[in-house]
Order: C-alpha cells, then structure tokens, then sequence
C-alpha cells in the first residue's frame, strides 16, 4: 500500500493564492508544485480576466518531492489559503515555512477537513 493509498483522498490539498502580485502567486505555487505532486489533470487556474487576483492548485500531498535548493523570494506579502485533510495542510505549511516566514491567519476545522489562512513573506 502506498502513502497515497493510506492517506487518499485526506492527501489532497487545495491551495488558494492572492492579494498579491502574479510573480509572487507564480513563485509560491511554482515551489509548492515541485515540492509535491500536483494533481493528476487538475492544473493551476487562476480567477476570470487579464487581472487575476486569486490563483489555485490542487496537490497531492501524500507524495512529496524532492525540495528545492535555490532560495525564493517574493516581493511583498502573500496570503495562502490550505484546504484539506489535517495531516496533508501540515505538509504543505511546513514545505511553505522551509523557505518562508509563515504567519497563520485563521483556521476552521471540520469532522475530517482543515482549513487554515497563512501570510507569507520573505
């Protein structure tokens, strides 16, 4: 059985980024993609029009990656929201904090689902 089989569908991780520049939203999900496995088909979108101000992406949580070894960086704040099963969030907030300073925001918890607001910044 794979970690993927232990944790299923509690891996997946929905990650919600804005009030923030495209290069900056681009630089988190960039790492977050690389850090973990990104949905079979599921991609990243971002909001309707030319201006988007809120970028998303699904991930699978249960298959982290290879960490990144050059730092990043981002130009002003980032606000990030996780949304998924409380084991898989902690995976994909720890990854942030590696190359981050992560503040939490706020956080809602449901019977088998977590949702937690984080303030990125370099």
């Amino acid at each position: 059985m794979t970690s993927q089989d232990k944790d299923g569908p509690a891996a997946e991780v929905g990650v919600t980024v804005g009030d923030c520049s495209p290069e900056d939203a681009h630089t988190v999900l960039d790492l977050l993609e690389h850090s973990f496995s990104a949905e079979s088909g599921a991609g990243r979108s971002a909001g309707a029009g030319p201006t988007a101000t809120v970028w998303s992406a699904t991930l699978d949580a249960a298959k982290p990656t290879a960490a990144r070894a050059r730092p990043v960086r981002l130009t002003d704040t980032v606000g990030v929201t996780l949304q998924g099963g409380p084991r898989a969030v902690e995976r994909v907030k720890a990854a942030l904090a590696g190359h981050f300073t992560v503040e939490d925001t706020g956080a809602v918890s449901g019977d088998q689902e977590q949702e937690i607001g984080l303030r990125l910044s370099s």
